[in-house]
């Protein structure tokens, strides 16, 4: 535990040193969220329809999917190619305390993330709900761990850092552009199988759902976790072949 604590702390600073990752994650979404509100969602002030709990779902899904990526997967393939991760394994001796800590830090800065835009959501629809902001929290733990499991598999991919940015940023446009096939149709219900952005949003909406309609889908969390479990497995799997050793320097 005082392992884990003390290489939180390094992270921590970290980070702060280094806020553009920070103000992209958040900053993007933000800024495509004022648009799109001045010219399609200027009508829904002063309450969230359930088509707006939709939308909001998918920037919660943007947010956490790509913090996720960018802040946790990618930066420790850049610390394994750059030897880092192995001086960090050689001082605390357990991959999973480094992995730990780093999450942690991260799930803090999700939260901190997804606060701010939905203070402005609700700026912006002029319509304040102490149940949105606590939505945004439980979305974030229910789902922020199995989907770092599951983009855990990125480890396994004999791609050097140089290649993995455009790598994870196709995998995130596709993720993307699978969302916005209708409801309810038998592909998008199996693509939840294998879209972490997808499974995201759809937690994200039957959450606001659950707190604005007061809705249940009993069928859909049986689903979910199902999903969740298969997530959870493949990543642990991927973590425990995580090595010191960089992809550049094996034969």
């Amino acid at each position: 535990m005082n392992d884990i604590k003390a290489l939180s702390k390094v992270y921590l600073i970290n980070m702060l040193s280094n806020k553009f990752v920070f103000i992209f994650n958040l900053l993007f979404p933000t800024v495509f969220f004022l648009y799109n509100h001045l010219h399609s969602l200027s009508n829904s002030k002063g309450y969230f329809s359930q088509n707006t709990l939709a939308v909001l779902s998918c920037f919660w899904a943007y947010i956490i999917i790509v913090t996720i990526i960018n802040n946790v997967i990618v930066s420790v393939i850049a610390w394994r190619e750059s030897g880092f991760y192995k001086q960090l394994f050689f001082i605390v001796g357990s991959k999973w305390k480094i992995l730990t800590a780093h999450f942690l830090v991260q799930l803090i800065v999700i939260n901190l993330e997804l606060l701010v835009f939905n203070i402005i959501v609700m700026i912006v629809y002029q319509y304040w709900h102490t149940g949105y902001l606590l939505a945004g929290l439980l979305v974030t733990l229910l789902v922020a761990l199995p989907v770092a499991f599951i983009c855990s598999l990125l480890f396994m991919l004999k791609v050097k850092i140089e290649s993995i940015n455009i790598f994870t940023s196709i995998i995130l446009f596709v993720s993307f552009l699978y969302v916005t096939l209708p409801d309810g149709s038998n592909t998008r219900e199996l693509l939840f199988l294998v879209n972490p952005v997808l499974y995201i949003a759809d937690t994200a909406y039957l959450m606001l759902l659950f707190v604005f309609k007061h809705t249940v889908h009993i069928e859909i969390m049986f689903a979910w976790l199902g999903v969740t479990a298969l997530y959870l497995v493949l990543g642990w799997f991927a973590i425990s072949k995580l090595t010191v050793n960089a992809i550049a320097d094996r034969a």
